[in-house]
């Protein structure tokens, strides 16, 4: 019998947010960027450009810089030092922190929150989120992580007129 590793994430979490599940593209790139800030970057969180420089937490009015990746420091990249910045590439697969109480299915649409207190997690509410195309792959168990990966935005186009 062949043995093989088909189940990516324990009973207990094993997967944690900011994990990089697959990336196999040469444009997925994970860099340093400073946190500019006195505020620790959760893993697996959506980060914005700041405008003095690096990065900071996501917030109204501000442009996506990528999402946290997983480095040597606890659950968050401390203050005012460089964290780890990943951007994937269609069909790759990186764990992102979901928010409190949310329950995702593989294949639900992954909404990053853009304001409040939970802003740079995913969500399943499409209001006043934003749509960057990416989907549920995977559910992690216990510690509110979902493997999420970048798909196509599909909307049907609207009927013409007189139809």
């Amino acid at each position: 019998m062949a043995f093989g590793f088909t189940d990516w994430d324990g009973a207990d979490g094993t997967i944690q947010p900011g994990s990089i599940k697959r990336a196999s593209s040469s444009n997925d790139k994970v860099w340093g960027e400073e946190n500019l800030t006195n505020t620790p970057l959760a893993y697996g969180t959506f980060v914005a450009v700041n405008p003095a420089g690096g990065v900071m937490p996501l917030a109204a009015d501000t442009r996506i810089h990528g999402i946290v990746v997983r480095d040597i420091y606890g659950d968050a990249a401390p203050a005012n030092k460089t964290s780890n910045i990943g951007h994937f590439s269609h069909g790759d697969c990186v764990g992102a922190l979901a928010v409190d109480g949310v329950d995702f299915v593989r294949g639900d649409t992954a909404y990053i929150v853009a304001t409040g207190a939970d802003a740079g997690k995913v969500t399943s509410e499409a209001t006043g989120n934003i749509d960057l195309g990416y989907w549920v792959e995977d559910v992690s168990a216990g510690n509110n992580c979902v493997a999420i990966t970048l798909g196509y935005v599909q909307q049907a186009a609207p009927a013409a007129a007189g139809e």
